[in-house]
């Protein structure tokens, strides 16, 4: 990634912050986001930081066969595990959205089967068992779980999306969000009708 693709990544990651944050996605500092810049460093928001109001100065690169993690995300490892683990990944987004949070917390997937849209485009969400958020610990828990997931949901904690490119990522995780929200909806009326399995090409689409 040259000078000019840094800050074509750098004002793409502030837009999609902007716009999680306005859904209701990203409260108060929480959640972090990242995108690859090559194959060792990546560029991730810094920790602390209220995403709403992002800017270039709070995104900060990280080696990542560096130790020192510097003014990165606390949650630096998860994202680090997830890129050396997976070379496709190019971007990752961990955000605390309320419907797939309120899954994660009653140790709960959404199936992705109740929406043809979240059939076609969500790819694999699973669960990880509850980790410290931050810690070693919870990064080889995800790894280990899923390399081929593309939404995580940590228990008790809130979600990650990985993608290709960051517009991929952020179109997984909020047809998610609204796959969660409509499988909640549905339980008021009895439970949704998954779309019937003898109906597989949608599946790969």
């Amino acid at each position: 990634m040259n000078n000019g693709g840094e800050i074509r990544a750098k004002t793409e990651l502030i837009q999609t912050a902007r716009a999680l944050h306005l859904s209701g996605f990203l409260p108060a500092t929480d959640g972090n986001l990242s995108v690859r810049k090559s194959e060792r460093r990546i560029l991730i928001t810094a920790s602390h930081i209220e995403k709403g109001n992002l800017n270039e100065a709070d995104i900060v690169e990280l080696a990542l066969d560096n130790p020192d993690p510097g003014r990165a995300s606390s949650e630096w490892r998860m994202h680090r595990a997830v890129y050396l683990a997976r070379e496709e990944i190019e971007c990752i987004l961990h955000v605390h959205s309320p419907y797939l949070t309120a899954f994660a917390a009653a140790h709960r997937v959404p199936r992705v089967n109740l929406l043809a849209e979240a059939a076609m485009t969500c790819g694999e969400i699973v669960f990880i068992p509850f980790r410290i958020p931050g810690t070693a610990e919870l990064a080889e828990t995800l790894i280990r779980t899923s390399r081929t997931a593309s939404v995580y949901l940590l228990a008790n904690h809130g979600v990650v999306a990985v993608g290709k490119d960051v517009m991929e990522t952020r179109h997984r995780l909020e047809r998610a969000e609204f796959l969660a929200q409509t499988e909640w909806l549905c339980s008021f009326l009895g439970g949704g009708v998954p779309i019937d399995s003898e109906t597989p090409d949608i599946f790969k689409v």
